[in-house]
């Protein structure tokens, strides 16, 4: 794999990570306002629909005194009419789903209403009493449960309320670990990622300047590992073969030397004979100016072959 396609494949995968992060906070986000709504649209109308229904109820109370006190008719009325609005208002409280405590309540409150209507519609036939705070004990606790039933039904929505603050709570709680989870999660893969793509990149240069330091020593058997597919593989294939054409090259300046030194070494000695044999005036007697002349020679032939000597040694 190339190094180019590694870092791309590293930055793909940190931001294919932020993705998924943001889309999980999104859905978080998106969940936590669907709870802000239900408490906005639903729990609010239903805390206002038990207060209205509270309202009611005394209401109801208070013309059921006067109905009893009076026996006037628009009492009678009104009790009906107030009741028709107190069933209105509890088929408000069921059709938006109220929870299962609140269900049970609003059944309980509806189970109320109809027994305070039953018994005082029986109420209607006893006997009038002009006391205006006077109801017949039945009735009276007839719309005293109606109204206990309606503050339980209160206490039902308010805890209903509560419960959804505590989801929403919750909820924010979690996208807040989630948050630290997920960005704690990235950054350790991003250093793994960002810590895979420099050792890919840090030991193949680390060889390269290990084996450019060996053929400064002249190490040119020395070879890089070149097995991939990456510019650095590519690379080492290169160098290797550079190495070997300068080993080639070293070899044959050896060789060229070695021989060189070796056709040369010959002539010299004979030479070095000759000279040696005249300087010994074995074939005649010289003057002074020809044994000058051949001591300068002979000792141009000694250095000569000193420094054949030393080519042999390097070679």
């Amino acid at each position: 794999m190339k190094v180019s396609s590694k870092i791309i494949a590293g930055f793909l995968i940190v931001m294919l990570l932020a993705v998924i992060v943001l889309a999980n906070q999104l859905s978080v986000i998106h969940q936590m306002q669907a709870i802000n709504r239900d408490l906005s649209e639903i729990d609010m109308d239903a805390a206002s629909t038990v207060l209205r229904m509270q309202e009611l109820a005394g209401v109801i109370k208070e013309d059921a005194r006067k109905y009893i006190a009076t026996g006037d008719a628009i009492y009678d009325k009104q009790i009906a009419d107030l009741g028709d609005e107190f069933q209105a208002r509890l088929a408000g409280l069921r059709k938006n789903g109220p929870s299962n405590r609140e269900r049970a309540e609003t059944t309980r409150l509806s189970e109320a209403l109809k027994n305070f209507i039953k018994v005082f519609d029986a109420s209607k036939h006893k006997k009038r009493h002009h006391d205006p705070d006077y109801l017949p004990v039945d009735l009276a606790i007839a719309v005293d449960h109606l109204q206990a039933q309606t503050e339980v039904l209160y206490q039902a929505v308010k805890g209903s309320m509560k419960d959804q603050v505590a989801r929403a709570a919750d909820a924010g709680q979690r996208a807040e670990r989630l948050s630290w989870m997920a960005g704690l999660f990235s950054l350790f893969l991003g250093a793994l990622v960002a810590a895979v793509i420099a050792r890919s990149i840090n030991e193949p240069l680390r060889r390269l300047t290990r084996g450019t330091r060996a053929i400064a020593k002249g190490e040119f058997w020395h070879r890089l590992p070149a097995h991939g597919r990456d510019e650095f593989s590519e690379l080492a294939r290169h160098f290797n073969v550079m190495t070997e054409k300068l080993g080639e090259l070293d070899q044959m300046k050896k060789d060229f030397v070695s021989h060189v030194s070796h056709d040369l070494k010959a002539p010299l000695a004979s030479m070095r004979q000759i000279m040696h044999l005249l300087l010994q005036q074995i074939p005649g007697p010289l003057n002074s100016q020809q044994v000058e002349l051949l001591q300068l020679s002979y000792d141009s032939a000694e250095r000569l072959a000193a420094m054949v000597g030393n080519l042999l040694d390097v070679s």
